[in-house]
């Protein structure tokens, strides 16, 4: 048992100065010894060597670390994630957009807005894979944004749906959709072809 107050003892001194070996860290985060030396070397992780060889690196740099790895984490599955932004005024129509997407069961961030002023705002802050519009706004011409959009290199990405209750004649009359949008009329919203859609926008992110 005497044998043990040693390796104690220095695991109470490390703790209160907030050093650890390679061998602490490497236990924490499930990799080999040979892992975190090599972060050392990269500078990934602040160390040094006592006289007697052995490395300590301060859990402070250990820390950021796990910081670093974790926002990484995060990003990775962000990006498996298909943003769908839908503007659409009505609410009902709304709660039925939100009820049908979500029993899809596919890994799809799903924003719903009534404004599109809002909705401009939110599209040009987080890129949404897709967006899904009604034409007829009380607070802007739908048409003209839409337009504005693909007319943006920014947005060149960014896939397209209008669902209306215009004629494809009325549409025309106003200048027309840009080739890139997808037009479904509202009567009702084919929401069998938006999910294929959606499908094989999920499996393009992840190739």
């Amino acid at each position: 048992m005497n044998s043990d107050k040693p390796i104690a003892t220095k695991k109470l001194a490390l703790n209160a100065l907030d050093l650890m070996t390679t061998s602490d860290v490497a236990k924490e985060l499930g990799v080999t010894i040979r892992s975190v030396q090599l972060w050392v070397d990269q500078g990934a992780l602040d160390a040094w060597k006592t006289p007697g060889g052995h490395r300590r690196i301060s859990r402070e740099s250990f820390n950021k670390m796990i910081k670093v790895r974790t926002s990484s984490r995060k990003m990775a599955e962000d990006t498996t994630q298909l943003k769908v932004l839908v503007l659409e005024n009505d609410e009902a129509m709304q709660t039925h957009y939100r009820k049908t997407i979500e029993a899809w069961d596919l890994p799809i961030t799903l924003t719903l807005l009534r404004n599109s002023c809002q909705a401009f705002v939110d599209i040009c802050l987080h890129r949404p894979d897709i967006l899904v519009t009604e034409l007829i706004m009380p607070d802007m011409d739908g048409l003209a944004m839409l337009r504005a959009l693909c007319n943006a290199e920014a947005f060149s990405q960014m896939a397209i749906v209008a669902v209306t209750t215009m004629s494809p004649e009325e549409i025309r009359q106003k200048g027309g959709l840009p080739k890139r949008v997808c037009l479904y009329g509202k009567n009702p919203v084919p929401f069998w072809e938006m999910k294929e859609l959606m499908r094989g926008l999920i499996e393009s992110k992840n190739e």
